[in-house]
């Protein structure tokens, strides 16, 4: 996991660490660090493999990068971890508790109401794969946990 810190003076210069590791910095006058230079950077951090894919632009208007990404990155396996109650309890604990905040949370319980065949590893990796296509304009719902039980079970 990289923490990333921001150290912002008064006259709005900053500058971006990531795990302590300089990454850039912008002055007032907003000149900003391209995505080249920041990838560049990012490869100078101690144990950061990089490596470059060259793919064909897609076809029609109707795509977006994790269209691509789903195509040629290799599937990461379900981190369990991630998707747990503690998990989210350490999220939230980032934060002041008089923070406000909203949210919802789906368990197990709900996936097994769309499909009881479900084992525990589908289950995560059907958040998983919640969590990685989650839209903000829809949410998650039950038709967006069929969606990925559907995937997860090569539907």
């Amino acid at each position: 996991m990289f923490r990333l810190t921001c150290i912002e003076l008064i006259n709005g210069e900053f500058a971006v660490y990531i795990n302590n590791h300089y990454l850039g910095s912008e002055d007032a006058s907003s000149e900003r660090l391209c995505l080249g230079e920041i990838k560049e950077q990012l490869s100078r951090l101690p144990g950061v493999e990089s490596k470059t894919l060259h793919e064909p632009m897609p076809e029609g208007d109707d795509w977006c990068w994790n269209d691509i990404a789903d195509r040629v990155l290799p599937s990461l396996p379900a981190c369990h971890d991630d998707m747990t109650v503690a998990a989210l309890i350490a999220r939230l604990q980032q934060y002041p508790q008089d923070a406000l905040c909203m949210g919802t949370f789906w368990l197990a319980d709900d996936f097994l109401t769309l499909d009881e065949s479900l084992s525990e590893e589908e289950i995560a990796e059907a958040m998983r794969i919640c969590d990685h296509s989650h839209d903000a304009g829809i949410g998650f719902n039950w038709d967006t946990l069929q969606f990925a039980i559907d995937r997860v079970k090569g539907r």
